[in-house]
């Protein structure tokens, strides 16, 4: 009879902490797309990732350090415009949750005060964290959205999932 007790009570116990991972995730995620939905860019983004095909904005920050606020622009790679090589990372349970749905072919814009640039997707790759090749520069013009994969991993993913995308002329 103890040990049905202590079963059920190790079963709630296993359930409650479940479902507050799943309720504080969920918060996190509907701040951060909330965030990103707002018309306006924030004062101190330095552009706008749009991607048409789902019809989402989300202000780019400068910085690995500003993941929690958005996409970050990482610094070993160059803005946009001024290099070969635009390197973007976000998280996959906030702002790139649906990064997953992009396919080859779909556009991915990329807006700052002065100018636009329209880059289309050309490689879609999984690779393990410490893979440099994401970092090397490029012949073109490209754009490299890095998130963690799987997209449903609960804690530190073991792999990334990295968009390529080259600008269009």
């Amino acid at each position: 009879m103890e040990e049905g007790k202590t079963m059920r009570a190790v079963a709630i116990a296993l359930f409650l902490f479940g479902a507050s991972f799943i309720w504080a995730n969920a918060l996190g995620w509907h701040r951060a797309y909330e965030a990103v939905q707002q018309s306006e860019q924030p004062h101190d983004a330095i552009g706008t990732l749009f991607i048409p095909k789902q019809n989402i904005y989300m202000p780019i920050y400068e910085g690995m350090e500003q993941l929690d606020k958005g996409v970050a622009h990482d610094e070993r790679s160059a803005l946009p415009g001024e290099g070969n090589h635009t390197i973007l990372a976000g998280h996959r349970d906030t702002v790139f949750r649906q990064l997953g749905d992009i396919q080859l072919g779909d556009e991915l814009i990329v807006r700052t005060n002065d100018k636009t640039w329209t880059y289309v997707v050309q490689h879609i790759r999984i690779v393990r964290p410490d893979d440099q090749t994401v970092l090397v520069p490029k012949a073109h013009p490209t754009l490299t959205l890095i998130t963690c994969y799987p997209f449903r991993w609960i804690g530190d993913a073991p792999k990334r999932y990295v968009v390529v995308a080259k600008q269009k002329r």
